[in-house]
């Protein structure tokens, strides 16, 4: 490692409906662990990692500090408070929930008033090993495309954090985007 201190510090916030399970994304990444009972968040719970990289020929690391915010209509009101000084931000909906889609309407206009516009984001779909192909409730692709579209969203990854699929490739790709967003200089990721 080139030093003990962290390279560069990130703020990533997963914002949502609740119960899309941010904090099983959260808890996966950093944790390894995958709880299927795991409990509604009351407010805001944080999390710490460090991605390591290899910047000017060094191998460094990048802490992330992640904020999960809590979806619950109660909560909704902090949100201004703990939104600040985000670097980049998944928004986050069941794929197996078409409600929870719709939802995030309010996040995304709650986002473009507090001015993080063009703060790096990704749009990430949960529990994809529970989508089957003739699934009614399922939010289909042409749901997804349009919100999208509307929104100027250009990354969507589909995630399950119960096999572990694409967990650690969002928090990699998040990352690359802060830093390019950022003109921050890398070489690649480990």
């Amino acid at each position: 490692m080139g030093s003990e201190e962290p390279y560069y510090i990130f703020k990533i916030c997963l914002l949502g409906p609740g119960a899309v399970g941010k904090t099983c994304i959260v808890r996966r990444y950093c944790l390894d662990t995958f709880d299927m009972n795991t409990k509604l968040t009351i407010g805001i719970d944080f999390y710490s990692s460090s991605l390591p990289v290899i910047i000017d020929g060094k191998e460094e690391t990048i802490r992330l500090s992640i904020w999960d915010f809590g979806g619950q209509e109660q909560f909704k009101k902090m949100f201004p408070y703990y939104i600040g000084g985000a670097n980049g931000i998944f928004t986050v909906f069941s794929l197996v929930d078409l409600q929870t889609i719709r939802e995030l309407d309010w996040w995304y206009e709650k986002l473009i008033k507090l001015g993080y516009k063009t703060t790096p984001r990704i749009l990430v779909g949960t529990k994809n090993d529970l989508v089957k192909t003739n699934d009614k409730s399922a939010v289909n692709e042409l749901v997804i495309k349009r919100f999208m579209k509307r929104h100027k969203d250009t990354t969507f990854i589909k995630t399950s954090s119960k096999i572990n699929y694409n967990i650690k490739p969002i928090f990699k790709e998040m990352t690359k985007l802060i830093l390019e967003k950022n003109n921050f200089n890398y070489d690649e990721f480990l």
